[in-house]
């Protein structure tokens, strides 16, 4: 788990929080499908309102 984000810190920093999303959806993007034997798992990102970011990449 991540418990802090340089994305999300930077846009807190410069008053726009709502566009670290942006960053986590495009770790969304580019991971989701990137192999078939790899696996891309979040449930909670700073950048979306939680308290921590619990990425997960697995190789089957």
């Amino acid at each position: 788990d991540m418990m802090k984000c340089p994305y999300h810190d930077t846009c807190t920093e410069y008053g726009c929080p709502e566009l670290c999303r942006c960053f986590c959806d495009s770790d969304d993007i580019s991971y989701t499908g990137l192999h078939p034997k790899l696996i891309w798992e979040r449930t909670m990102t700073l950048g979306r309102g939680n308290d921590r970011c619990d990425f997960c990449m697995k190789v089957r």
